[in-house]
C-alpha cells in the first residue's frame, strides 16, 4: 500500500513527501498519522447544529438564496434530525416574518416539507413581485410605501395651501366675519 500512497498525492502533498528526512517512519501507521496531522488543517470539516444556526437570512436577500444557503450547510452535517435543522430555518428567518410566522402555525415535520413549504412560498412571493412590477409599467419608479403596503401621502400636500372642498373659499370666509 506504501508504494502507491505517492501515486494518489496532489502537488502539495508530493512535496510535503519529498520533504521528509530518509526512512523517518518504522510504519505504514506512523506515515499516515503523520500525513493526517499535517494536513488536517486544509481539509473541509464536516458542520454541526450550530454552524446551522449561525446562518440567518439577510436584509434584501432572495428567499430562496437563503434557502440554497441553508440546504448547503444541511448536506455539510452529517447526523441532524429534522427537528434540529427545522428550528435553526425557522430561527434563521429575519427578514422574512410572513414565512417564519407560517412555519409556526403549521410546523413541517420534516426537512423535505419544510422545504417545498419554503420554496412555495418563495416563488409565490416572487410572482406577486412581477405582477407589481408589471402594473406600475417599465418607466415608472417604484411606489414608495410604508411599512404595511399603503401609499403614505402625508408628505404630498398641495403646495398652495387652500382647502379644496367644494363651495370652500378661505378668503371669503374671512370677510364675511
Amino acid at each position: 500500500m506504501a508504494n502507491y500512497f505517492p501515486v494518489v498525492l496532489d502537488q502539495a502533498g508530493h512535496q510535503w513527501l519529498l520533504g521528509l528526512p530518509k526512512d523517518p517512519f518504522d510504519s505504514w501507521e506512523e506515515l499516515r498519522q503523520a500525513f493526517i496531522d499535517n494536513f488536517i488543517t486544509t481539509c473541509e470539516q464536516p458542520g454541526n447544529k450550530y454552524d446551522l444556526e449561525r446562518i440567518r437570512d439577510r436584509k434584501n436577500e432572495a428567499l430562496l438564496d437563503y434557502i440554497r444557503r441553508f440546504s448547503d450547510m444541511c448536506l455539510k452535517i452529517s447526523k441532524i434530525s429534522h427537528d434540529k435543522a427545522i428550528s435553526a430555518f425557522i430561527k434563521g428567518l429575519c427578514f422574512h416574518e410572513a414565512l417564519r410566522n407560517k412555519l409556526m402555525r403549521k410546523r413541517p415535520t420534516t426537512m423535505a416539507e419544510l422545504l417545498a413549504t419554503a420554496k412555495n412560498y418563495a416563488d409565490a412571493d416572487d410572482a406577486e413581485k412581477l405582477i407589481r412590477n408589471d402594473a406600475r409599467g417599465p418607466d415608472q419608479p417604484p411606489r414608495r410605501d410604508d411599512s404595511c403596503g399603503r401609499f403614505d401621502n402625508r408628505n404630498h400636500r398641495r403646495p398652495d395651501n387652500r382647502d379644496h372642498r367644494e363651495g370652500w373659499d378661505r378668503r371669503r370666509d374671512t370677510t364675511t366675519r
